[in-house]
């Protein structure tokens, strides 16, 4: 079996799906051919080959607001999704199909390439049934509920290798399948060379310094289910109740929920204290987390992120910051004492767990090398995740010829 791969992705742009990117350079670096399927923002192109990798784009669908829009969304990227997934088939060739979730539709493609003896990974990165619960606010009655449960179940019924991002969202889903496929977790891990002190740009540290006294940091995609929203409530109290002009908090990434978070900075006279900027690329990423003195996690508690392993945890550390998070049991497997957990999803106890942290250095230090020396641990090293990769893909040529 010839060892090629494509990816499908629908939830974000690659290289900005930084998981995709991990997997996508582990396999090609350890001899896959690699091709990637993404939605693309206007300004990047249709096809671009970096660092060996084949990204074939079309152009994202508008935010979605609504069902109608959600669905037409839906059907628009699964089209140009099929269509490119073909094209690719009969010029490149792959004989893996890796589909990274959300959405949990692509098991129909696999259907069609299975019978031409191409493998299907379903690489769960999000529990939909749980967003959707979550995002919206809907009962496990209702019938988006239960269709995405249908298509989570079909997705692992048909796929050759499941992969999971933490152990407690792979017991979530094997809760509820009757079907048992090869199941494997592969943790995210930060890039090293992406977060690095090497990328910082001095005059852009230098210019958030000289406004700030602290600054602390947010990156990832702003929906809403990403607390988001919560964390500007908690700078609202941070500045108003508490009267802590002198923190700066920057807050990195885009998504649904972008527009409506810089009116509610504007709402809440905040706007003086955060900076959005936009989706950031890894030196703007790097030159402010070596700037600040902080790593936020806004998620709030609930099932869908109890159960779910957050990119950003990860990379904050990777930079040696301490994190002050919601007790999410993902979180502390992952941080440990190099976070601070708040109680009940209190935006309140969260505004003061911050400004505490900020003014306790010999804590602030000592979460600091926490933070440091289990980014280089076993559990979550970009070379540990890459590893459990490659073990999962060589379960694919079992009894095959390579």
């Amino acid at each position: 079996m010839k060892k090629s791969v494509l990816f499908l992705v629908q939830n974000l742009p690659v290289p900005q799906d930084r998981r995709i990117m991990m997997e996508a350079r582990a396999l090609e670096k350890s001899g896959y051919t690699v091709s990637i399927i993404s939605p693309r923002k206007p300004e990047q192109t249709k096809f671009e080959i970096a660092d060996g990798i084949h990204m074939h784009r079309y152009l994202m669908a508008p935010k979605s607001s609504g069902y109608l829009s959600y669905l037409w969304e839906y059907s628009y990227s699964f089209t140009l999704t099929f269509y490119l997934a073909w094209k690719i088939f009969f010029t490149r060739g792959f004989s893996i199909l890796h589909s990274a979730n959300p959405p949990d539709f692509f098991f129909i493609i696999a259907l069609f390439f299975k019978p031409l003896g191409v493998k299907f990974v379903y690489d769960q990165h999000d529990l939909m049934p749980e967003m959707l619960l979550c995002r919206f606010g809907k009962t496990k009655e209702h019938f988006l509920y239960k269709i995405l449960l249908f298509m989570e179940r079909m997705s692992y019924r048909f796929c050759d290798i499941h992969l999971s991002t933490c152990e407690s969202g792979q017991k979530k889903t094997l809760s509820r399948v009757k079907v048992r496929a090869k199941n494997f977790i592969v943790r995210s891990a930060p890039d090293p060379t992406q977060i690095s002190p090497e990328l910082v740009n001095t005059e852009l540290t230098k210019k958030i310094q000289a406004k700030y006294r602290s600054i602390c940091s947010y990156l990832g995609v702003m929906g809403p289910q990403d607390g988001v929203d919560k964390l500007l409530r908690s700078i609202k109290v941070i500045v108003h109740e508490l009267k802590r002009t002198d923190i700066g908090f920057v807050l990195m990434g885009d998504g649904d929920d972008f527009e409506r978070l810089v009116k509610m900075s504007e709402e809440y006279k905040i706007k003086d204290n955060v900076i959005f900027t936009g989706w950031a690329d890894a030196k703007v990423i790097s030159s402010y987390f070596y700037a600040s003195q902080i790593g936020l996690m806004p998620e709030p508690k609930n099932d869908y992120t109890d159960n779910s392993l957050h990119n950003k945890i990860l990379e904050y550390m990777t930079a040696g910051l301490p994190v002050i998070a919601y007790d999410l049991k993902e979180a502390k497997t992952t941080a440990g004492n190099a976070a601070i957990y708040v109680k009940n999803n209190n935006e309140k106890e969260f505004a003061r767990a911050v400004v505490s942290l900020i003014d306790s250095f010999a804590l602030r230090q000592s979460m600091s090398a926490e933070s440091k020396k289990r980014a280089g641990s076993y559990l979550f090293s970009q070379a540990s995740a890459q590893k459990e990769l490659l073990r999962a893909y060589s379960s694919l040529f079992v009894n095959n010829k390579e």
